[in-house]
């Protein structure tokens, strides 16, 4: 082979490994969708192999002083909204400040769909870090009631499981 050949194809090799390592990089991570703010967090649930890409939803809270509530999105990997509006934490009635507003990342709290009061099918539960779960306002009385004092209470009263 000519050392022209030679560079040609050393040049081949590090450029598809280049390719490589980027899709790899880009499909493993979920990449943030335009219209979520920065300080959105994707809760991973899995990995769809067949599109080569992570399952799970990003969540974006904050506070809605208007409302003495949290105004919460929840979309797809992609940025499609699957859930908007206001929540309230389960253990009151007071919107939670906005510097405890970030999503659990334990991996039991992962699932955020429970069935709701009524059967229009799962609505979404967010678990927080300091251990409050907020759930939609129309069906935060039903599902604290569910709860009893604890939010463990809750995932179990309504898990799809």
């Amino acid at each position: 082979m000519t050392i022209v050949g030679q560079f040609a194809l050393s040049y081949a090799i590090a450029a598809g490994t280049v390719l490589v390592v980027q899709h790899g990089v880009k499909a493993l991570y979920a990449t943030l969708p335009k219209d979520m703010p920065a300080n959105a967090q994707f809760l991973q649930s899995g990995y769809d192999v067949a599109r080569n890409e992570p399952k799970g939803e990003w969540i974006a809270c904050s506070v809605d002083a208007g409302q003495n509530a949290n105004f919460c999105r929840v979309t797809d990997p992609h940025g499609m909204v699957i859930y908007q509006g206001d929540f309230l934490p389960v253990s009151g009635m007071a919107a939670v400040p906005e510097q405890d507003l970030k999503a659990s990342t334990n991996e039991e709290e992962k699932d955020l769909w429970v069935h709701g009061p009524t059967d229009d099918g799962p609505i979404p539960v967010i678990p927080l870090a300091n251990g409050d779960v907020l759930a939609p306002i129309a069906d935060q009385p039903v599902l604290a009631a569910r709860s009893g004092d604890a939010p463990e209470g809750l995932r179990r009263a309504t898990s799809r499981n």
